[in-house]
């Protein structure tokens, strides 16, 4: 089977979150689970329950996956707490999945289909992080990650519009005050009479 990915000096965030982002990216509240893995692509997978008590998992792509690193050590840090108050193994790994790290993600949906042990088809959802937000051990919010990259032309065509409604608003503005003005003149005129000729 040929390799289609590029090279990994070819990848540019550009590229990258191309690639990551197809869908409307959102904030979603939710609880990390310390249970940490890797897919097939080597990407960080965690795993995540959002309301009402689904679990998804969570996947920290490309280069998202160094910025990662203070979630990991604080998800390690949750792990040795489940470990250490366990009395076997079985009981540390049921500890371990009643922990919880509230984290919100800003990130996007995407949909898969796994084959159970019977060869059914089992839907699952994964959240593809672009950044996301913590408190860490001293309670300060930690914020890490990038917003995804938009083509050059995209950000500009945003800028346009951005000041063609700005423009468009003062343009209002101005017309509103214009009338007022007017409307005032008009008044002033009724009640003081019109001005009689001079000369």
């Amino acid at each position: 089977m040929t390799n289609r990915r590029r090279p990994v000096l070819q990848i540019t965030p550009l590229i990258e979150d191309a690639g990551l982002f197809k869908r409307e990216v959102r904030d979603v509240p939710l609880e990390l689970v310390p249970v940490i893995s890797r897919n097939n692509r080597g990407d960080l997978v965690v795993k995540g329950i959002v309301q009402p008590d689904a679990e998804i998992e969570v996947v920290f792509a490309g280069r998202r996956m160094r910025e990662a690193a203070g979630l990991v050590a604080q998800m390690k840090k949750l792990r040795v707490q489940g470990v250490r108050t366990a009395m076997n193994g079985h009981e540390a790994m049921n500890n371990i999945r009643r922990l919880r790290l509230p984290v919100q993600v800003r990130g996007t949906w995407r949909l898969r289909f796994d084959r159970d042990a019977s060869g059914w088809e089992v839907k699952s959802y994964q959240l593809l992080a672009a950044q996301w937000a913590f408190a860490d051990a001293d309670g300060y919010t930690v914020l890490c990650g990038w917003p995804p990259a938009e083509p050059e032309d995209r950000l500009q065509d945003r800028a346009r519009a951005a000041r063609a409604q700005l423009a468009a608003a003062r343009a209002a503005q101005a017309a509103r005050t214009g009338q007022a003005s007017q409307a005032a003149a008009q008044d002033r005129r009724a009640k003081g009479g019109a001005p009689g000729p001079t000369g």
